[in-house]
C-alpha cells in the first residue's frame, strides 16, 4: 500500500486521536496519506495531503466512525472503486472491519499482508419531479417517507414493469442486501446476505393486509409513484439530507452497474457477523 486516504466521523474526538496515531504510522512507513480538507485540519499533521475531494488512484480509504461515516465515505469515493476499510467508532458497525480495540493488530496485518476486497451492490435512483430529474446512489437504502404527522402517504409500487400495489403507509424502504440490516430490518424486513444480488422493498407501517417485504431480482426496476393530490413526501438516500417530493413525483430504482468495494483483512462469514452484532444465542 503506497497511497491511502482517511475519512473521520464528523464529531467524535476519539476518532481524530486514533486517526492521528494511525496516520503517523503510515507516514513513517512511507505511505502517502490524503484527507478531506476539514479532516486534515482536525488531524493536524504536516505530512498529510489535504484535498477537497478524494483522489481516484488511492489504494485504500480508512474510515474512522460508524456505519453512517462509512456511507459518507462511499459517497466520497464515488465510482472510483477505491476500497473502504472501516474502523468502528459507532454502535453496531455492520460495515466496519475493525473495532477500536483491534486497531493495533489490524494495522500491522494490513501493512504486512494487505487486504482482500468484498464488492457490494449499489442502488441507483432516478427522481422524476416532472420538470426535472435528479440521480442518486445508495449503498444501504433509499427511503420515501411521509412528511405530515398523522397522515399516511400513498405510494404506487411497480416492479419489473408490473403494477404490484398501492400502499398507504408511513413510507417505503428500498434497500440493498447491505442495507437489509439497517432501517429495513427495523421495519420488519429480512436479513439478506450481501453475497446475494437483490433489492428489498419494505413498507413502513402500511394500512392493509399485504404488509410484507418483497425481494426483487437485480435486473428488475422498482418504481415508487407518489399518489394523491395533496400529500407530499421526502426522499433520503443513505441518510443524506432529504429531498422534497411533490404529489405526482416518481422514483425509479435499479441495481447499479458499479459496486462499492469494502476492504477485509480476512474472510469472515456474514452469519457470524450477524450473530455477534445482534448478540444472538447460537445454542449448542
Amino acid at each position: 500500500m503506497k497511497r491511502a486516504g482517511v475519512i473521520l466521523h464528523a464529531e467524535r474526538d476519539q476518532a481524530v486521536t486514533t486517526a492521528r496515531a494511525l496516520v503517523e504510522t503510515l507516514l513513517s512507513r512511507g505511505v502517502g496519506v490524503w484527507a478531506l480538507d476539514g479532516d486534515a485540519d482536525r488531524i493536524g499533521l504536516p505530512g498529510i495531503n489535504a484535498t477537497p475531494a478524494m483522489p481516484e488512484d488511492l489504494d485504500l480509504v480508512i474510515v474512522f466512525g460508524g456505519d453512517g461515516t462509512l456511507l459518507r465515505a462511499a459517497e466520497a469515493v464515488g465510482r472510483s472503486g477505491v476500497p473502504l476499510l472501516g474502523i468502528n467508532f459507532g454502535h453496531l458497525g455492520f460495515l466496519s472491519e475493525l473495532e477500536r480495540s483491534e486497531l493495533d493488530d489490524g494495522l500491522k496485518r494490513l501493512l504486512d499482508n494487505g487486504f482482500i476486497v468484498e464488492e457490494r451492490l449499489v442502488l441507483e435512483a432516478e427522481v422524476d419531479h416532472g420538470d426535472r430529474v435528479e440521480t442518486l446512489r445508495a449503498l444501504n437504502d433509499v427511503i420515501v417517507a411521509k412528511v405530515a404527522t398523522g397522515r399516511a402517504v400513498r405510494l404506487g409500487v411497480t416492479i419489473g414493469g408490473e403494477r404490484l400495489i398501492s400502499w398507504a403507509a408511513d413510507g417505503v424502504i428500498v434497500a440493498t442486501p447491505t442495507g437489509s440490516t439497517a432501517y429495513s430490518f427495523s421495519a420488519g424486513g429480512p436479513v439478506v446476505s450481501p453475497h446475494i444480488d437483490c433489492i428489498v422493498v419494505t413498507p413502513v407501517s402500511p394500512h392493509g393486509l399485504f404488509a410484507r417485504s418483497v425481494i426483487v431480482p437485480p435486473d428488475e426496476e422498482v418504481e415508487l409513484a407518489l399518489e394523491g393530490e395533496r400529500d407530499p413526501a421526502s426522499l433520503s438516500a443513505d441518510g443524506l439530507p432529504a429531498i422534497k417530493l411533490a404529489p405526482g413525483a416518481r422514483v425509479r430504482l435499479r441495481a447499479g452497474k458499479d459496486r462499492i468495494r469494502l476492504a477485509k483483512l480476512e474472510p469472515r462469514p456474514f452469519w457470524r457477523l450477524v450473530r455477534e452484532k445482534f448478540h444472538l444465542n447460537p445454542g449448542e
